[in-house]
């Protein structure tokens, strides 16, 4: 928009599109004295110049995927602030009081046994260094610890269960070796399981995002940089969070981007489809308020699809989806899948090809990067498309018809491919899209909304072939239900149709009015220990309750949520303090306190056991250690006795009691959360812990 970036500290936001087999970044600056930043779509640039993106740098995406070494990596640990969820041991009764357990945050195994990779083995492999080694390379390094489509982890649908089955092995193996940490408890598989492998792959996009921004956009160690991600419609807060910890866990490593207390600040969560929608139609007023229309988003891996309604034109804001998004597994990735699966059945019979180390299957991989380079992007199966594949050794069909061999289009050293051969290779797939896409439009129909565009976005989208397909399969649509309208497939250029999500995402979080209401759909809460009352605390009754040593009385330990799910949460909001205190023996060299934070997406009641199954879902989310060591010091406590029972015996020890207040206070999408001494006054913060609950809100909400 013309703004002059040479003067002053800039602020970057930053819009990640984290996709199943690419991901992109977009951003846009601003000077730091700017309130209320503007942007046009043609204002928000894309990182490019991949390492090895073999075109000239001009690639607006990433592979997302990434190869182990047999080498462990080093993590940076949260401050003060548990990253791994439950372990084993967490379920332990939490002494009052107690000094916090201080173990490693992962496996830390000795370097016997570990495979050996040869020359590359030390080097983590990402983006489009995998596709090379794969395809390209003759490496030996070892296919258990190659990742990718992770992201369909986190997608809990019976189109990611074929996926999500391939790659929990892997996953596994890597837990086994110590190459990525185990999060939940130990024998139990959890979709978090996949959080390193994301957050390790984000490292390395981080790391070049911020040296991009620092030689071409004025990025300083002042700049503020704030993150704004975009997920799938279906996800759950879950999801979102786990991607939220992979990104902080990526801040701390590469320094790239805000943390609060080890915490994102200020993140925004936006739905992929909307975000695309926002980019597409933000140069635009062609939409009007009441309007239908469907975003079709065929990306690498998945096809998702969703038909939203217009609820205001400027700025563009959207209905909750029309009805329940449809989609399918069944994007550009797997017609590499399907060209290798062609190559091979075509040459079944040609064992004499199998010599020197090479293999069948081997020449058909090594081909697939070009026909992801040219034919995928270049062959339209609407215009009987030809081309021939250079097999070097192949006997054509003029030596075959020789020896009595009858033809197979192959001509010496060249396997030519015809439009049947290219049919067997799209045809599967565009007919799954056809399906995802029919579904919505049906949907839509059935709650008597008219559609009459369709966006097509992500990168299958730019396949010429989809397009053909998608708007001849429009035509016959509308034919079909005899519709006395057309419903038009709208396109945009190849790079657009990469980087609308991640563009969008930075235009929509410039712009938050508007959006959804701030209801909660997660509760969090604090990890209490609680004085035994069966007769007045339903959740005690099924508890049984532990004697505390120190102190001699007998308490539960239960999670009490303040931020409930369901209810109505305000941007500004300060929570009742939690009274709180903790017991000490005389002898203890220190006076720590611990305050556990936990989330739920399912629990809405308080004061049940930790181990109840209304708090089955509860994860921590974060911690703090409150040091009150100074109050014994300064003379500020003095140790006590404690109250002796009805018989006049006392049950405990000589202690200190420490009591202050634990403050929860909503600020926009961050809570914070801190340890107030003295209590009941305007006391003094004596700790801050900090937790993005951005995800804890639908997608949009300011």
């Amino acid at each position: 928009m013309g703004l002059d970036h040479d003067n002053g500290v800039k602020q970057f936001v930053i819009g990640l599109d984290y996709g199943t087999t690419f991901t992109s970044i977009s951003y846009y600056s601003y000077p730091e004295s700017e309130d209320n930043p503007r942007a046009l779509p043609s204002d928000v640039k894309s990182i490019i110049n991949w390492p090895g993106d073999g075109m000239s740098g001009m690639r607006r995406q990433i592979p997302t995927e990434s190869w182990y070494s047999a080498v462990p990596k080093i993590r940076v640990s949260p401050p003060d602030q548990f990253e791994l969820g439950e372990s084993d041991d967490e379920d332990d009764d939490m002494g009052i009081g107690s000094a916090a357990k201080h173990g490693t945050l992962g496996r830390h195994p000795s370097s016997d046994g570990f495979e050996q990779d040869g020359d590359e083995s030390e080097k983590y492999l990402w983006g489009y260094e995998v596709p090379y080694q794969r395809y390209r390379a003759n490496t030996d390094r070892a296919e258990t610890r190659r990742i990718e489509r992770p992201k369909l982890m986190l997608v809990h649908d019976s189109h990611t269960k074929d996926d999500r089955e391939r790659l929990r092995p892997k996953l596994e193996h890597l837990i086994e070796r110590g190459l990525i940490r185990k999060y939940g408890k130990r024998r139990i598989p959890t979709s978090r399981d996949v959080q390193d492998a994301i957050s390790d792959f984000l490292v390395e996009v981080f790391l070049h995002t911020k040296k991009q921004l620092i030689e071409n956009e004025g990025l300083t160690e002042a700049s503020k940089v704030s993150f704004v991600l975009a997920v799938p419609v279906i996800w759950s807060p879950t999801s979102s969070r786990i991607l939220q910890y992979a990104v902080e866990a990526a801040i701390r490593t590469t320094g790239f981007g805000t943390l609060g207390h080890g915490s994102v600040d200020n993140l925004f969560i936006i739905t992929e489809p909307e975000a695309a929608a926002t980019y597409l139609l933000g140069s635009s007023h062609d939409m009007i308020a009441g309007e239908t229309f469907v975003v079709l988003d065929c990306g690498g891996g998945t096809v998702d699809c969703v038909a939203y309604t217009v609820t205001n034109s400027y700025p563009l804001r959207l209905k909750a989806e029309v009805g329940r998004p449809t989609g399918d597994n069944c994007g550009a990735s797997y017609l590499n899948d399907n060209f290798e699966k062609r190559l091979l059945a075509r040459l079944a019979d040609e064992g004499y090809l199998d010599r020197k180390g090479e293999t069948r299957k081997s020449i058909a991989r090594h081909l697939v990067p070009n026909f992801e380079d040219f034919d995928k992007r270049t062959k339209d199966i609407a215009k009987m498309p030809r081309n021939r594949v250079h097999i070097s050794g192949l006997v054509g069909d003029e030596d075959r018809v020789a020896t009595g061999d009858g033809p197979k289009r192959f001509s010496n050293n060249y396997l030519n491919l015809n439009s049947d051969d290219y049919n067997e290779i799209f045809l599967p797939l565009l007919h799954r899209v056809g399906i995802v896409l029919r579904g919505q439009l049906e949907l839509a129909m059935s709650k008597r909304k008219v559609v009459k565009k369709v966006f097509l976005i992500g990168g299958f989208g730019a396949a010429p072939s989809l397009r053909s397909f998608l708007a001849s399969f429009l035509k016959n649509f509308a034919r079909e239900l005899k519709l006395p309208y057309e419903v038009r497939l709208i396109t945009t250029n190849d790079q657009e149709s990469v980087t609308a999500v991640a563009s969008g995402a930075v235009l929509r979080t410039l712009n938050k009015q508007q959006g959804p209401t701030r209801k909660a759909y997660s509760s969090f809460g604090f990890l209490r220990i609680e004085p035994f009352s069966p007769d007045k605390i339903e959740g005690h009754r099924l508890t049984k309750p532990l004697r505390d040593e120190v102190d001699g009385e007998e308490y539960v330990t239960v999670i009490d949520y303040f931020m409930v799910k369901g209810t109505i949460i305000r941007s500004m909001h300060a929570f009742p303090p939690f009274k709180t205190y903790h017991t000490f023996e005389v002898g203890n060299p220190l006076l720590l306190c611990e305050e556990v934070l936990y989330v739920s997406d399912f629990a809405t009641e308080s004061h049940f056991a930790l181990d109840h199954p209304k708090n089955k879902d509860a994860q921590v989310a974060g911690k703090i250690i409150v040091d009150m060591t100074f109050l014994r010091d300064e003379g500020k406590i003095l140790p006590v006795l404690p109250v002796p029972d009805k018989d006049g015996v006392h049950q405990g020890k000589l202690h200190y009691k420490v009591e202050y207040d634990l403050v929860a206070v909503v600020e926009g999408r961050n809570l914070r959360y801190e340890a107030r001494y003295p209590a009941n006054e305007n006391g003094r913060v004596q700790k801050t812990g900090q937790f993005s609950i951005a995800a804890a809100f639908l997608p949009g909400t300011s």
